[in-house]
């Protein structure tokens, strides 16, 4: 979400920085281009106009430009109408302001630029760029990069709403083993419950650490600190999606396959759980799978736990 918010905010200021650089000759030379296109149609152009190309040289400018300024002029029409005058003295006009900078070597290179990148278009209170029509696969990304941006924001949501329904069953959990208190006994003894709302055992310490029993009585610590509430990329479809393509694809062939596996290192530390033989490499390993994991309750909750290795 955070790399699409960034390109989002850098083609706004590209936008703004662009329409604030114009000059007033870019301006003089757009609002010319759209009455001469209003006159003469929207393909037509200072050079089409003169009957010329665009590699025209400034001899052949100054040649076309008096040749058509004398059947443009006025005088020409001098016995038409008033509305009919107006209309070649505006038209008059502006030929002799597109001659101008044609025979201007700046205004010329100006001119010259837009007519190579495109004309920009007036949006109400400035020139501006019209709307870029991106390709197929271009459009394909950027809806990749949209989709990515709003599966991240989905994880974001939903986990933050994970970590309210622990606390909440947390504390659930603790009044109804401790007497409707959230203080634990004063014989600071252990307290096995049975939840009502979820049809599961659980057991309360006197520090208020509250663990699932589960079959033969191993333990889960409840932890709400072992959901990242901030997801990393590596968890969002900017990463899998490619990974998964070339996994089904070149990573067969090659037998190079990509783990998308990502485990969450924050929250409290795993106690370890089998006997002292077990060698470093084995315990680091169980504790890596033993992170983050996900407990699903009768009910439909899902609620996050961490073996512990409690023996009641």
């Amino acid at each position: 979400m955070k790399f699409l918010n960034f390109w989002l905010v850098v083609s706004f200021l590209v936008a703004v920085v662009a329409a604030s650089n114009w000059s007033p000759e870019d301006y003089e030379i757009f609002s010319l281009n759209d009455k001469v296109r209003q006159d003469l149609g929207a393909d037509a152009t200072f050079y089409s106009w003169l009957g010329l190309s665009n590699k025209a040289s400034v001899v052949d400018i100054n040649k076309a430009y008096r040749k058509l300024s004398r059947s443009l002029h006025p005088d020409k029409i001098s016995t038409k109408s008033k509305a009919e005058k107006k209309v070649a003295e505006e038209r008059f006009q502006r030929l002799s302001a597109v001659g101008n900078i044609l025979k201007d070597q700046s205004l010329k290179r100006r001119y010259d630029y837009f007519y190579a990148k495109g004309f920009p278009k007036w949006k109400g209170t400035g020139y501006f760029y019209s709307k870029f029509r991106p390709g197929f696969v271009l459009t394909l990304f950027l809806l990749f990069i949209i989709v990515s941006g709003l599966h991240y924001a989905s994880l974001t949501i939903n986990r933050k709403q994970d970590v309210k329904r622990v606390i909440a069953l947390k504390q659930s959990i603790k009044a109804q083993a401790w007497g409707g208190s959230q203080l634990p006994p004063s014989d600071g003894s252990d307290r096995k419950v049975v939840n009502e709302q979820t049809g599961k055992q659980f057991l309360v310490t006197p520090d208020g650490n509250v663990y699932l029993v589960e079959s033969g009585d191993n333990l889960s610590i409840i932890d709400e600190h072992s959901i990242n509430i901030s997801p990393h990329w590596k968890e969002t479809l900017l990463f899998k999606f490619p990974c998964f393509l070339w996994n089904v694809s070149g990573g067969k062939l090659t037998s190079k396959t990509i783990d998308t596996t990502y485990v969450y290192e924050g929250g409290s530390k795993t106690e370890d759980v089998d006997a002292a033989d077990i060698d470093d490499s084995k315990k680091k390993q169980k504790k890596k799978a033993q992170r983050g994991k996900k407990v699903e309750l009768p009910n439909g909750k899902v609620i996050y736990g961490r073996s512990s290795g409690r023996r009641n």
